[in-house]
């Protein structure tokens, strides 16, 4: 099994504030993919780990 990607703590914690931040909110809803993959990029997670583009 291969590695996978590795967080700084401060990294991390920005992922999850990001992920989370709404997430009690009355009008949640399930964030779609675009949404997911333009949170990795604004975080600067772009390497292949993070893609959620279907592999070829």
């Amino acid at each position: 099994m291969g590695r996978g990607a590795v967080l700084s703590l401060e990294r991390a914690w920005e992922l999850a504030v990001a992920w989370y931040h709404d997430r009690m909110r009355s009008d949640w809803r399930r964030k779609k993919r675009t949404e997911v993959q333009e949170l990795f990029a604004r975080l600067g997670l772009t390497s292949r780990f993070w893609s959620l583009e279907e592999p070829e």
